[in-house]
């Protein structure tokens, strides 16, 4: 038997974005009279009014945004209760009824008067709450749907494909463990009187506030579709520790916010809130959203930006058919990306919002190669650029290379979408260039097809987001720059130091933190102290020298310094040692004093 189905939202891909128009006929158009006055049949018969009970969604499943799914539930009957209209399209007139109604035996075939009819279907609750003032509340789905029908005089007319859809917008949030972990306990911030972990989801000036216990339990809230197209806020905020590693906690106030938009009645956004590199010492935040209607799933991260490698560009830039998409992240690529000074929140260090790019081939295609070629009307920007050695102003991007890894996330899904996001890293090197710079995406995928998409860039004001002289540490050829907040094995290791100042070094200081490999004694044995400094070296102007460190007038006043101690390697490989050994150096200038650390881990031979 034909149903008459309620659907919920996840069941979109059935969706009538409109009234349907049918006509019935049933033996011809009769042989005269009135129209307006004979008479036509609006069959029930067939009718059966169910539920669909939402069932989970499988989004990408062919690695385009096409490919949103409904996976198989089951269906209820609905309630005697719901609403059920027929309207004359022309005259207004209206008949109303309860699903009830319509099973009785005297309303199974409605004599009408020939015309167009809207067939509508409601849940019992959707008029007043679409009149009333309540425009956000948990688990406050309602539902509505409609079909228009011909009523054709000496005919009948089937009704048995009204779909009534979700007519608010659903949201739910998930909180990772690994993202609940690097926040006070709520035991601990009520103790403290400090704000909770929560995210407050707000549509205008209407809000849900979920906390843990609405997060894990999966608590639906529902918002009012006030507009065809809606902006829905994301506002994370707690205690977050900002402490590396098992250092003692040190929590600070966070607001973290996201706007998402184009958020329309009949879609269950599903915001997921993760922690990315949580083990690497470069906490990232990535908000994941999908919306489980349309049959799109739209992802909204933390992002990062850089590239490396050659390949020769045509002239040309005409894009292939069916090459992959380059996509913006929660913008639209087209309108370009601002970075502004806003964006960077100085207590903690990081920025709250970084550039992410979507990658997206062609179903059956894999992504082959990403580069990207650099324009800009800033010379400083070009010429920093150029001093990096990357020909035609050209950086590769994909495959993968691990010298990126300070500047941006590369990650591949199942699918074979591809992201690029731009560490914190990367968002400062941009930040130090105001103007516009043209990153233009040269995009190759597995079948040989190229794609061309410019991405403008502009740094609305420039400056620095640290103080003090920059410092950069890079392998001798300058092809891998390592991250100060990663330990590494010092096995191989090489120790390039990069230094830059734009008034010249007032102050630059080394200090040997290892109890185990290095401790004051065997400094001592060496020449060495565990405080050394460059500037006024004294005593330990030779052996500072010796293993590779410029000191007095090579230091001071000088506006660049370059200098390799990779040879130090060789001495803790000697010690035949096991542990951590660091080397803290604090330089300083007129702006002000920076701070880096290089971090090593001794082995035995």
């Amino acid at each position: 038997m034909k149903t008459f189905t309620l659907v919920t939202l996840t069941a979109m891909t059935l969706m009538l974005s409109g009234c349907k128009d049918e006509s019935v006929d049933f033996g011809g158009n009769g042989d005269g009279g009135d129209p307006q006055t004979e008479t036509g049949y609006l069959v029930m018969s067939a009718m059966s009014v169910t539920v669909a009970d939402d069932a989970e969604v499988i989004p990408y499943s062919n690695g385009t945004k096409a490919a949103m799914t409904r996976a198989a539930g089951s269906v209820s009957e609905a309630p005697d209760n719901y609403k059920v209209s027929i309207r004359n399209a022309k005259t207004g007139e209206q008949t109303n009824h309860v699903y009830a109604d319509l099973k009785k035996a005297e309303n199974q075939r409605m004599p009408l008067t020939p015309g167009s009819y809207t067939v509508s279907a409601e849940s019992p609750d959707y008029a007043d709450y679409m009149a009333g003032t309540t425009y956000a509340d948990w688990e406050k789905p309602v539902y509505a749907g409609s079909v228009t029908k011909s009523v054709i005089k000496n005919n009948e007319t089937t009704v048995d494909d009204l779909v009534c859809t979700l007519a608010n917008i659903r949201t739910t949030v998930t909180l990772t463990q690994d993202l609940q972990k690097l926040f006070m306990s709520d035991a601990d911030a009520e103790a403290a009187g400090k704000e909770k972990l929560a995210v407050t989801l707000s549509i205008g000036d209407n809000a849900l506030v979920f906390d843990r216990e609405a997060a894990n339990a999966g608590k639906a809230g529902y918002f009012k579709a006030v507009e065809t197209a809606n902006t829905l806020k994301i506002l994370l905020s707690g205690q977050y520790n900002k402490a590396p590693g098992d250092a003692t906690p040190e929590y600070v106030t966070v607001n973290w916010s996201k706007e998402i938009t184009n958020c329309k009645a009949g879609q269950w956004r599903k915001i997921t809130i993760n922690v990315l590199n949580a083990n690497e010492g470069n906490v990232q935040f990535q908000i994941t959203v999908e919306n489980w209607v349309y049959d799109q799933k739209i992802d909204v991260d933390v992002m990062r930006l850089y590239a490396f490698a050659e390949e020769t560009i045509p002239d040309e830039d005409i894009s292939d058919e069916g090459s992959p998409v380059v996509t913006l992240d929660g913008k639209d690529i087209a309108q370009g990306y601002t970075i502004s000074g806003s964006m960077y929140d100085e207590l903690l260090g990081k920025w709250t919002e970084n550039l992410k790019a979507v990658v997206t081939p062609e179903d059956g295609a894999t992504v082959k190669s990403v580069n990207l070629v650099f324009e800009s009307d800033n010379a400083d920007f070009l010429a920093a650029v150029d001093a990096a050695g990357y020909k035609n102003r050209t950086v590769p991007l994909w495959p993968e290379n691990e010298a990126n890894a300070p500047y941006v996330v590369m990650k591949e899904a199942s699918t074979s979408v591809l992201t690029a996001t731009v560490k914190d890293a990367g968002m400062s090197g941009f930040y130090q260039y105001e103007g516009t710079h043209t990153a233009k995406f040269v995009t190759v995928d597995s079948k040989g097809r190229t794609s061309y998409t410019k991405l403008n860039i502009r740094v609305t004001e420039s400056g620095s987001t640290e103080s003090g002289p920059g410092i950069v540490w890079t392998n001798k050829s300058g092809s891998k720059t390592y991250d100060f907040d990663t330990r590494y094995n010092h096995i191989g290791m090489e120790i390039l130091i990069g230094v830059t100042s734009q008034t010249g070094f007032t102050g630059f200081t080394v200090d040997i933190i290892s109890e185990n490999v290095l401790p004051a004694s065997e400094l001592e044995s060496v020449g060495l102290a565990s405080h050394l400094d460059l500037i006024n070296p004294g005593e330990f102007q030779s052996k500072l020298e010796g293993f590779g460190f410029p000191t007095g007038a090579a230091v001071s006043g000088q506006k660049t310094l370059s200098f390799d101690i990779s040879g130090f390697m060789d001495l803790l490989s000697l010690l035949n040692k096991e542990g951590n050994c660091d080397f803290r150096l604090t330089v300083t200038d007129a702006s002000g004093t920076n701070t880096k650390t290089i971090r090593l881990y001794v082995t035995k031979n």
